[in-house]
């Protein structure tokens, strides 16, 4: 290892063996050789020592240097409550790690008290351990917080196997360096900190609540020297604070691709032991909702109320998974790029039964200049489960047991609404068949023209395009759904009580994020606190394709082909409805006692 301060290399070999029967010597009260110890202290490692590396310890070492998610899980502690454990990651927390390691540059949205900070703590102790020669700068908006952060970082790094560690130079409650090269220093974030170093790692914790006079002239002294290096990393981290800041502005700006940044988000409900009640306590405890959404939220407006509860979002993140793009057979002679059509990765459009599958199309249309997206949001029409069709209790016909479950998606904002429909015709005729697909278009902005284009096609018929009113005076259907201030926030409601009964499958990671960010705001608009809202805007219109005849129809042809277990169950539960005439006798006796 290399000596930086040039002193010379002391004759003695130390070896993992050697510095246990140091320390067991020492835990005996008797006198040992201690100066393989920073300082003597036996959680120091000293620098630039002579050590013996035993094959499998090069083997751990590399390990751990490749795979920061096994070098947490199997060496890291941290003090508790209970003393010093061995930290049990939950699963947000290996993605940030992974996401740290994976990404140049991240943005942490947190709620508090989640486990952040000591996910900070686990990179950057794994980070000064396996690198050489960098500087990482520490930044919060108070100086209370860098030397908290310097301290988990401490304490992650102290109870590491020696071998894994780097020699200590210096250890400071401000500043720390050891001998591989990595020196580490912390400060509050001013307009002037952080100036004059090589930066190889900026962290930047609480950035949404440092003073505004400071972030700009702090952010634009700081990100030239981190975006002149290659190898230069920079992790920003807060709870929210409004939506006038920079730390809003780089998440914002994540969440729509418009900067290298990696977003992130942990939801006070991913928290074990955090469900509703918990919920309703702090509520309780803080004063107001709005208090609690400050804290708790993750919401940069914290007078708004999301949609979906806790509940419902934690079962949703569960089954969230990452579409995939797939080789569609029917696109093979296509003039043009399908990349931004991804399918559930078990769903093999290839494989359709155009006989027996009926599917739904939601269609939310946009310009395609790289604002708003353009979303067709596939889904299948299949019977529900056969414990939900036993729950459930509100039955008018054979459709109440059938759901919608997402299969896949086109979501892109750099294709015209021509390309768009160059699109939509290949998979409306080719790959599924204009007969086993009815289709929810949004009309606000550019349905007709998206109706327009597809009249054209020889197997065109105008039931393809589920039909509303566009008006609540309006006595005739027109194709398409007209979004307007008095249904937009009926069919919301209704959007949550259909995905909370499962008769809504929603498993589509970036809708899932979408969701989580829509809800209620202060002027009574229901809209998404960040980033878009258009894959969730796709699932408000397809809240009108359950009052449709479409839907009937289509379950009507379904039903006769299920298998007998689910027709049979289905079947009794209808022949256990009243009939009329029970319910008016009943409704009559009602009325005697009344």
């Amino acid at each position: 290892m290399m000596n930086i301060n040039n002193a010379p290399e002391p004759s003695l070999v130390w070896s993992s063996i050697k510095v246990a029967e140091v320390i067991s010597r020492i835990e005996a009260g008797l006198e040992a050789d201690m100066s393989c110890f920073h300082e003597s202290d036996i959680k120091k490692r000293k620098a630039n020592i002579n050590f013996q590396y035993t094959k499998e310890e090069l083997k751990e070492f590399h390990r751990c240097a490749k795979d920061i998610v096994y070098f947490a899980n199997r060496y890291c502690f941290a003090m508790t409550d209970e003393g010093i454990r061995r930290i049990e990651l939950r699963d947000y927390q290996k993605d940030i790690l992974k996401s740290f390691q994976d990404n140049r540059f991240n943005v942490l949205m947190a709620s508090r008290q989640c486990g952040k900070t000591i996910c900070s703590a686990i990179f950057i102790t794994w980070y000064l351990c396996f690198h050489f020669d960098r500087n990482i700068i520490v930044l919060a908006n108070k100086m209370a917080t860098t030397t908290e952060i310097i301290d988990k970082i401490m304490h992650v790094y102290k109870n590491l196997p020696y071998f894994l560690k780097p020699g200590v130079i210096n250890a400071a409650k401000t500043s720390l360096a050891f001998d591989n090269g990595v020196r580490l220093f912390s400060q509050a974030t001013t307009k002037t900190a952080a100036i004059g170093y090589t930066i190889h790692l900026l962290y930047a914790d609480e950035f949404a609540h440092v003073q505004s006079n400071f972030v700009e002239p702090f952010w634009r002294s700081v990100y030239p020297t981190l975006s002149s290096s290659n190898i230069s990393r920079a992790i920003v981290t807060s709870t929210p604070n409004g939506m006038s800041n920079k730390f809003y502005e780089i998440y914002h700006n994540a969440l729509e691709g418009k900067n290298e940044f990696a977003p992130m988000r942990v939801d006070w409900w991913q928290v074990p032991g955090r469900d509703e009640k918990w919920k309703q306590r702090e509520i309780g405890n803080l004063g107001s909702e709005e208090l609690f959404n400050q804290e708790y939220g993750n919401q940069f407006l914290a007078s708004s109320r999301m949609l979906l509860n806790s509940q419902i979002l934690l079962y949703l993140k569960r089954i969230a998974k990452k579409y995939v793009w797939k080789e569609v057979n029917d696109f093979d002679d296509f003039d043009g790029s399908y990349d931004d059509l991804k399918w559930e990765p078990k769903f093999d459009p290839n494989s359709i039964n155009k006989k027996t599958d009926r599917f739904v199309f939601s269609i939310d249309m946009a310009d395609g200049v790289g604002n708003d997206y353009t979303i067709c949001n596939i889904f299948k029409i299949e019977p529900q489960s056969t414990s939900m069709i036993r729950k459930t209790s509100v039955i008018s016909d054979e459709s109440s047991f059938f759901r919608l479950k997402q299969v896949g998606m086109w979501r892109s904002n750099v294709h015209s609404v021509d390309d768009f429909c160059y699109i939509l015709e290949n998979l409306l005729y080719n790959v599924f068949s204009s007969d086993c697909v009815r289709v929810v278009l949004e009309i606000n902005f550019k349905g007709n023209v998206v109706i327009e284009k597809m009249s054209k096609h020889r197997d065109y018929y105008p039931e393809i395009f589920m039909h509303t009113l566009h008006a609540a005076g309006n006595n005739f259907l027109k194709a398409g759904v007209k979004i307007r201030s008095d249904n937009k926030e009926m069919f919301s409601r209704e959007l949550k009580n259909l995905i909370k009964n499962k008769r809504i499958v929603v498993n589509e990671i970036k809708t899932f994020e979408e969701l989580s960010a829509f809800g209620l705001n202060k002027s009574g608009k229901y809209e998404a606190q960040t980033g878009h809202d258009d894959c969730a805007m796709s699932l408000v219109n397809l809240v009108a394709f359950f009052d449709n005849g479409a839907f009937y129809e289509f379950v009507e042809e379904m039903f006769d082909k299920q298998p007998t277990l689910v027709k049979n169950i289905i079947q009794g539960k209808i022949n256990d409805l009243p009939d009329e005439g029970e319910v008016k006798d009943n409704l009559a006796w009602l009325k005697e006692f009344m």
